[in-house]
C-alpha cells in the first residue's frame, strides 16, 4: 500500500507543472481546456480515494487491534477453563479427553481458536452431572466467543475494502499517468508544429 501512495504522491508533484504549464498557456494552446478538465477531474477523483485509503487503513488496523485484545482475552479464558477442567477431572482421563484441545502443541490462527472456543462451550455443556462452575465456564466461553468472531468478521471486511480501495488506487494512478503522458504528447507535438511554423 505505501508503494501505491509512494508512485500516487510522486505522479501528482510531477503533474503539476504540467497542470501550472496549461493553466499558463490556456489561451494559446487550443487542447488546454480540456486537458485541464480530464487532470482536475482525475485529481479529484485521486484525492478522494487517497482519504478512503487512509480511512480504510485506519479501519482496518483498528480492526486488527480489538481482534489481537479478543484473541489474547479468548486464549487465557480457554487456557484457565481448561486447566481449571484439568483439576476439577484429574482422576478421570475419560473426561479429561472430552475437552482435550483439537491442536494443543501447535500455534492457532483466529478462526481455530474460536473453534476451539466453541468446542470446549460445548464438551461442557454436554457433561453431565456438570461442575459447579460450569454455567459460569459457558457463559464466559460464549461471550468470548461471539466477541471473537464479531472481531474476525470486522477485519474480514476492514480487510476487503482496504484491498478494494487499494485496487482502485492503482486503476486510477494508471488512467492519470496515461493522461499525464497524452498531455505531454499534446505539448510536444504542438511545440513542435510551432516550431516548424516559424522556421517556413
Amino acid at each position: 500500500m505505501t508503494q501505491t501512495i509512494d508512485m500516487t504522491t510522486a505522479l501528482l508533484e510531477g503533474s503539476t507543472q504540467l497542470i501550472a504549464l496549461l493553466e499558463r498557456h490556456r489561451t494559446s494552446l487550443p487542447f488546454a481546456e480540456e486537458e485541464l478538465a480530464r487532470h482536475r477531474a482525475l485529481r479529484l477523483a485521486i484525492d478522494d480515494q487517497h482519504r478512503r485509503s487512509a480511512h480504510a487503513l485506519s479501519d482496518w488496523r483498528e480492526a486488527l487491534s480489538r481482534r489481537w485484545e479478543c484473541e489474547v482475552s479468548a486464549q487465557r479464558l480457554y487456557t484457565a477453563t481448561m486447566r481449571q477442567m484439568s483439576e476439577y477431572y484429574s482422576d478421570d482421563p475419560a473426561y479429561a479427553r472430552l475437552v482435550a484441545p483439537a491442536h494443543p502443541d501447535s500455534g492457532v490462527t483466529p478462526r481455530e481458536l474460536l473453534s476451539d472456543l466453541r468446542r470446549l462451550e460445548a464438551s461442557i455443556a454436554l457433561l453431565s452431572p456438570r461442575p459447579v462452575f460450569a454455567d459460569e465456564c459457558l457463559r464466559r466461553l460464549r461471550a468470548s466467543g461471539d466477541e471473537l468472531a464479531s472481531a474476525i468478521d470486522w477485519t474480514g471486511r476492514c480487510e476487503s475494502e482496504r484491498r478494494s480501495i487499494m485496487l482502485e488506487q492503482r486503476i486510477a494512478t494508471n488512467l492519470y499517468q496515461r493522461t499525464c503522458e497524452q498531455t505531454r504528447r499534446l505539448l510536444s507535438a504542438h511545440l513542435h508544429d510551432t516550431s516548424e511554423a516559424l522556421a517556413s
